[in-house]
């Protein structure tokens, strides 16, 4: 099984809010079923393939901050502000803070998010739209001349059943735009698609009502931008593969879900490494994974806390960024302690 296939539930995660703009631009059908259908795959790894749950486990146990949803970010003499991780989804399970972030959250006069579009669907269609260029072909040309005949035959068919688009339109999108929509479960996808809120769109739904600052990390652009500079070939498979792991990409989201309430941040980084389209795979790493992690994860770590610091330095700020961003040695937290803050998880 190639690696290719974990990188399309990382994708889909990490690019949550991206594709969800895209997907809102081009697709017609709304869905009204919610119905989600996925189970835990842990269970089924542990007792199926023993020796690979023993070294997700063990990989996970050794990341930097994989553990915590909320940590305080303190520096002498300034008051103390807190980073938190979302999950881009709209699962009524995500929508509840938990006492301790929930207290950070209120305590904080700033909140700072990704991207502040997101709090209003209308303009961020609006501005996706008028950032064509990173999701459409605008030359003329087509996904026709990229897909292979039996891998576009399968595309064609999941386009129709679950966004009713026409592939005349659909094979003008950018791979990476047509993966992020039907990467997403149709539960999330119908969600999203009737504007239910995801948890990054009432946190900042919330500061807005409370009266506090709110201000964005990144762009909606710039987001967009980094999507569409990754190798078109790891887009291209990527489409292909969110189409073969079928029904499957539901346990992906249920299992990831989970282990977020769990604020097991590391297990679901180290899990994406070993799902394949029909079983467990040992994890392995190629030069598509090695793009995807310095363009998708780790540059826009640095340029978040970058673009956190002077909230940071001044204190009393909220910040909350995709979960994937927190763990790791290149992960924000991490970014965070070497530059001399004290890094505390905040407990549930």
């Amino acid at each position: 099984m190639k690696p290719i296939k974990h990188l399309v539930i990382a994708f889909a995660v990490v690019a949550g809010m991206t594709t969800t703009a895209s997907a809102q631009t081009v697709s017609d059908k709304k869905p009204t079923e919610f119905h989600c259908t996925g189970s835990n795959l842990l269970p089924q790894m542990k007792k199926e393939a023993p020796v690979i749950a023993a070294n997700l486990a063990k990989e996970a146990a050794a990341m930097p901050y994989g553990k915590g949803l909320t940590w305080k970010i303190e520096k002498d003499g300034i008051e103390p502000s807190y980073l938190f991780g979302t999950m881009h989804l709209s699962d009524p399970r995500m929508l509840t803070l938990k006492p301790g972030s929930q207290t950070a959250f209120d305590n904080a006069s700033t909140v700072a998010l990704e991207i502040t579009e997101i709090l209003d669907p209308i303009i961020m269609a609006q501005k996706a739209i008028s950032l064509l260029q990173y999701t459409l072909y605008t030359d003329g040309q087509t996904l026709d001349t990229r897909l292979k005949k039996e891998d576009a035959a399968l595309v064609k068919t999941k386009v129709a059943q679950k966004l009713g688009l026409p592939w005349n339109v659909a094979s003008r999108m950018r791979p990476w735009a047509l993966m992020g929509s039907l990467a997403l479960p149709a539960c999330e996808l119908a969600r999203k698609n009737a504007q239910k809120p995801f948890l990054d769109m009432k946190l900042g739904r919330d500061a807005k009502a409370a009266g506090k600052t709110l201000v964005g990390l990144e762009t909606l652009e710039s987001q967009m931008k980094a999507m569409a500079s990754l190798p078109e070939g790891f887009a291209v498979q990527g489409l292909v593969q969110s189409v073969r792991l079928g029904n499957r990409m539901d346990d992906l989201f249920e299992t990831m879900i989970q282990l977020y309430q769990k604020e097991d941040v590391a297990t679901i980084w180290s899990m994406m490494k070993r799902i394949g389209t029909t079983g467990f795979v040992k994890a392995q790493e190629n030069a598509n994974y090695a793009a995807f992690q310095r363009i998708i994860v780790d540059a826009r770590n640095v340029s978040m806390v970058d673009a956190a610091e002077g909230l940071l330095n001044k204190g009393g700020a909220f910040i909350a960024v995709g979960a994937l961003h927190l763990p790791g040695e290149s992960g924000i937290a991490n970014i965070l302690a070497k530059k001399g803050y004290r890094v505390t998880r905040v407990q549930p």
